[in-house]
């Protein structure tokens, strides 16, 4: 079979990223954020939801790896299957090295943080103290006030935050020409900053557990000293 010429799966899948998407702003606005939002948007209304009826806010906090997560694969594989009826295996294959190295990096790291959030919320039991202080200044209006300041809020934020793993798989054609010798050391350059920058995440999460078992003053040592909020 034939997989590679002009009328082949994967050249027709290829071909179907949205078309006549450009890198304007509007092209941008069109192609990538307003879909991204409108997905952010959905996803936090179902986790505001989900909050709600189980009396746990943190839901929220569970909400911010997996969405991304979920816009990176919608945008790379999930919009061809579902506007272009495209077989998900053939939108998987159709893309390049970098948009899979991409994906698969960004899988990794989400997963990975969903993971440990949702195991600490699962062995806390009870609700993050950040919120059940919050119930108590407000006990009729909590919900409502977090629907408005935080959970549609961080839709608009995810919706810009994301932008650098979704925006690729967009786009028609590259801003930007480059060589293939420029490309390999941009590749390498980009996977090797996410790999530090994954490694001090875990890294400084792993301290700052083992700082916790022992007392719950602030961490002020190894990489959560400087770190602080790893997963930002």
């Amino acid at each position: 079979m034939n997989l590679t010429g002009s009328g082949s799966p994967l050249a027709q899948a290829d071909r179907l990223r949205s078309p006549g998407l450009a890198t304007g702003e509007l092209g941008i606005l069109r192609s990538t954020i307003l879909p991204s939002f409108a997905l952010h948007t959905t996803l936090d209304l179902a986790a505001w939801a989900a909050s709600r009826a189980t009396d746990k806010a943190e839901l929220k906090d569970w909400n911010w790896p997996a969405s991304q997560v979920i816009n990176a694969w919608w945008s790379a594989v999930g919009h061809q299957v579902f506007y272009n009826n495209v077989a998900p295996q053939t939108a998987w294959r159709a893309l390049s090295w970098t948009d899979k190295t991409l994906l698969s990096l960004v899988t990794a790291w989400g997963t990975r943080l969903f993971a440990r959030i949702a195991s600490r919320t699962l062995r806390r039991g009870a609700d993050d103290a950040r919120y059940v202080q919050l119930k108590k200044q407000n006990p009729v209006g909590f919900w409502k006030e977090m629907l408005w300041k935080q959970y549609l809020p961080e839709a608009a934020f995810l919706t810009l935050i994301s932008l650098p793993f979704t925006l690729p798989f967009r786009l028609t054609s590259p801003s930007v020409a480059l060589d293939a010798d420029v490309q390999a050391a941009l590749r390498a350059f980009g996977v090797g900053l996410f790999g530090a920058g994954f490694a001090l995440e875990v890294l400084a999460d792993s301290q700052m557990e083992a700082h916790r078992a022992e007392r719950q003053d602030l961490c002020r040592s190894g990489v959560w000293s400087i770190v602080r909020h790893p997963k930002y």
